[in-house]
């Protein structure tokens, strides 16, 4: 587990990672964007998980050569450089391609795959976390389905807030989905202790859009929409801010 904190004794160099967020915009030219200085005071000292779904036995789906585990690691990893940047302190659930059962897991695959989603929401309870982020990549067998779209855990205010946020966000930056939030039964929405959401980040099964997914400069506007998103929740009314300040 990496834990990503930039203190508020190295303001300036909050400061200086937002001005690196600014050079992100180079990638993102169809849309007018918002200041990354005042979007680092949405996410500024907040404890955000970041799971980046799948690892180890479970890859999750897989495109060819595209593999979902290694799709959602990258796009995690962008992400929680955005958030740090803004003075977040970032907790990643995964740093490589091994899931949180471990190698020496004994049992079914089953067995395996709960053990890893048990221990990844038990991690994110025990750090008492503000918010927690899951990344995935979706696939249907019809390979005509593309678009992100953002889960929120259901009956929960505060999820489905930011998860509408990030959707907005998505849609804006991207160009390509239309999809809405919408509450979501998964595991780690339902046992998480704190506001969640979960974003199929697009359809591995479209051969075009598996190709985007897997391409670094669209990961990076991902991360940055997932960013933008979760931030500009905070600032729309800063007295109801949906993550409690430390």
């Amino acid at each position: 587990m990496k834990i990503y904190l930039i203190s508020k004794k190295k303001a300036l160099g909050a400061v200086a990672g937002v001005l690196t967020l600014a050079l992100m915009f180079m990638l993102i030219p169809a849309q007018p964007l918002p200041n990354p200085t005042v979007l680092s005071y949405g996410v500024a000292n907040k404890v955000i998980i970041i799971d980046p779904g799948h690892g180890g036995l479970d890859q999750g789906a897989t495109r060819g050569k595209y593999i979902e585990s290694d799709i959602t690691l990258q796009i995690s990893k962008k992400l929680a450089q955005n958030l740090s940047q803004a003075g977040a302190m970032v907790i990643m659930l995964r740093e490589n391609e091994s899931d949180l059962a471990g190698d020496e897991f004994t049992g079914t695959i089953g067995q395996h795959k709960r053990e890893d989603m048990k221990k990844r929401v038990a991690k994110a309870n025990q750090a008492r976390a503000d918010l927690y982020i899951s990344i995935h990549t979706n696939a249907v067998p019809n390979t005509v389905w593309t678009g992100a779209q953002t889960f929120y855990k259901p009956n929960n205010e505060e999820s489905k807030i930011i998860a509408k946020a990030v959707q907005e966000e998505l849609s804006k930056t991207l160009g390509n989905t239309k999809r809405k939030a919408a509450p979501g039964s998964y595991f780690v929405l339902n046992h998480t202790k704190m506001p969640a959401i979960l974003i199929e980040t697009g359809f591995i099964s479209n051969p075009r859009e598996a190709a985007l997914l897997a391409d670094g400069k669209y990961q990076s506007k991902l991360a940055f929409a997932i960013f933008s998103g979760v931030a500009k929740s905070q600032l729309t009314d800063p007295s109801n801010s949906s993550l409690k300040t430390p």
